[in-house]
């Protein structure tokens, strides 16, 4: 930390009493929170605490219904993000809120182009070279005039994080308040290295919020945490160092935490669910590998190993890559994801609102959207059975949500990662593809996901579990292969009396 002295000056920001309705769901209840330039403050919940809604309303993205917003002390209203941007107060959205034709340096300075306008002509090349100079004070590694598709989701991830410090230098803001929402859920821990040291570097500038379900990241990053439940707060923490995960986790949900280990119970004489010999596509090389009905097998690596290219290849049942590829010992159709659903497998992406979910559409409808995609029985949709599948999903997955027809868009990160589980176990699939798959959501939901892939694995259902996180991989799999520049490295066998150590699969990684 900063030698800036916390707690003994003015808030730069400070909410009192806000409270926020969605129908018959208040979703925040006169929430009250103060935030100190050289502070970086916590913010930690259960899906559904109210975090989300809580910085929407201090971004200008919704508006409360009640309660008050004051910056530097004076009161404010923001209307519109851009407003809440030309006060000073940014956002780093757990979803990336950029545009990806468009250029590094673009996306840095986006919605302040007049600020490099005259006479009608953007000037690109001043846009890049203040992007650049930001980026060489940070160390950052990029091209300011690379189109942001061609990024990978960890690079784009650094532009998003970058933007709130360079447009608050552009507007002459000297002490920004920055809000961060879930950074780092995509991130290596490299990429997250550089993060604590982005924000540890304007620290004695900013007043900085921090949201994360990464207990671990609270401890190490925030000076004061402030615990929401229900859409209240129900602890203020002066010192998160001196707390432990399984103390905050208590005082999150209100009771204590539970250890998980998944039973393991594998029958390796079977013919295997799937089979791959010498699979080779875009990110990865020469794969070889067998997952056995009813087996969860973890697929560990640093980001780039080609572990996530891997298991959307598997899911299109190695559509346009070279190798053998067999499920339940038979060669499949190779034509992509609708003959991987008509052969049942399931995938959950890494992106879920990128590449899972439809957030303009409902419940029911997402859960429907595979068996329509792969014109799996009648292409006009059964709307009694459609419900009747929803209802029995949202009691089976416990799913928060008012009911089959409320936009998914409005669900927590949890529950929205229920639903996306329950399009395939809705749809009988034998196989799952998890990349990630409890990503951005808490530690409650976690242990219900995990839960879930238990059940399902009794049932004799198989799982490829690509994670970046080792102590979930450890927890779950019967097998871990470790995957490095494309290739398996290792594939070790799981002693739940005796398991290895994620040092030890992280010197297979690396």
């Amino acid at each position: 930390m900063t030698d800036t002295a916390v707690g003994t000056t003015q808030p730069l920001f400070e909410a009192r009493s806000l409270t926020k309705s969605f129908g018959p769901v208040r979703a925040v209840k006169s929430v009250s929170i103060q935030s100190r330039v050289g502070e970086v403050l916590g913010l930690v919940g259960e899906n559904g605490a109210g975090k989300s809604t809580l910085l929407n309303m201090i971004s200008g993205t919704t508006e409360p219904d009640s309660g008050e917003l004051l910056l530097g002390g004076q009161e404010v209203n923001f209307r519109t993000y851009q407003e809440a941007t030309q006060r000073g107060v940014f956002r780093i959205f757990q979803h990336q809120a950029l545009v990806p034709n468009l250029s590094v340096a673009a996306n840095v300075f986006l919605a302040q182009e007049s600020k490099f306008t005259r006479f009608g002509v953007l000037d690109s090349k001043r846009m890049r070279r203040l992007t650049q100079d930001i980026f060489d004070e940070l160390g950052i590694e990029l091209r300011t005039d690379t189109e942001l598709s061609t990024l990978k989701f960890a690079e784009r991830q650094v532009v998003e994080i970058v933007r709130s410090l360079a447009q608050a230098r552009l507007l002459g803001i000297e002490h920004p308040v920055i809000l961060y929402d879930e950074p780092t859920s995509a991130l290596s821990r490299e990429q997250i290295e550089f993060f604590f040291g982005f924000v540890r570097k304007i620290q004695p500038n900013a007043a900085q919020v921090f949201v994360s379900h990464r207990l671990e990241e609270i401890i190490e990053l925030c000076d004061r945490m402030i615990v929401l439940k229900d859409g209240e707060v129900v602890s203020v923490q002066d010192d998160p160092h001196a707390l432990s995960e399984t103390r905050i986790h208590e005082l999150m949900v209100g009771r204590k935490a539970e250890a998980y280990n998944r039973s393991h119970h594998v029958d390796y004489t079977q013919t295997p669910r799937l089979e791959v010999e010498g699979l080779t596509g875009e990110g990865f090389a020469d794969v070889s590998l067998r997952v056995m009905p009813g087996e969860v097998l973890g697929i560990a690596g640093v980001v780039g190993s080609g572990k996530s290219e891997f298991g959307r290849a598997v899911f299109e049942l190695g559509k346009g890559v070279e190798g053998r590829i067999e499920i339940d010992g038979k060669a499949p159709e190779r034509d992509g994801s609708r003959a991987g659903i008509r052969a049942r497998l399931g995938y959950v992406p890494t992106e879920r609102h990128k590449d899972g979910l439809v957030l303009g559409m409902s419940v029911a409808h997402n859960l429907s959207l595979p068996e329509i995609g792969a014109a799996i029985g009648s292409p006009v949709i059964n709307n009694r059975k459609e419900t009747a599948n929803t209802k029995k999903a949202i009691t089976e997955l416990g799913i928060r949500t008012p009911g089959p027809d409320t936009l998914v868009s409005s669900l927590s990160g949890g529950n929205q990662q229920k639903v996306l589980l329950a399009r395939w176990t809705t749809l009988g699939s034998r196989l799952l593809v998890l990349d990630n798959p409890t990503n951005g959501v808490d530690v409650g939901a976690k242990a219900e996901i995990y839960r879930l892939i238990e059940s399902l694995t009794e049932t004799g259902v198989s799982v490829v579990l690509i994670s970046d996180d080792l102590p979930e991989i450890l927890a779950l799999a019967d097998r871990i292969v470790v995957m490095k520049d494309g290739q398996v490295r290792t594939t070790t066998d799981i002693d739940p009396a005796n398991p290895p150590s994620e040092v030890e699969l992280v010197a297979a990684m690396v």
